[in-house]
């Protein structure tokens, strides 16, 4: 799963495919979302792909893949799983309106 939506950086650069990379719970305290953000959906699957051969054959191969990696953090909810975090992002003014994809 991630999110669809173009969202301008303040470096100019327009990122349009959004996936959370981790969860990270801060019991009763927060939850902290990391989201990495590309210039669309096609780089992902490049960083994907290269990830799967370096799994293959030791070698990571070169990729030119420009990803902005933020966190985000919310309030704790024990219930907090990939599903509702997604959600969560999709509330705030960031990601409004974004689409699953």
């Amino acid at each position: 799963m991630a999110l669809a939506k173009d969202v301008e950086l303040e470096n100019g650069i327009v990122t349009k495919y959004h996936r959370i990379v981790s969860l990270d719970f801060i019991t009763n305290e927060k939850t902290i979302i990391e989201v990495a953000s590309y210039i669309n959906a096609s780089k992902r699957e490049e960083e994907q792909n290269a990830i799967n051969q370096a799994k293959e054959t030791g070698e990571y191969p070169e990729t030119n893949i420009f990803i902005d990696t933020k966190y985000i953090e919310k309030e704790y909810n024990e219930n907090d799983n990939i599903k509702s975090c997604y959600e969560y992002l999709k509330t705030l003014d960031e990601f409004k309106n974004s689409k699953d994809c």
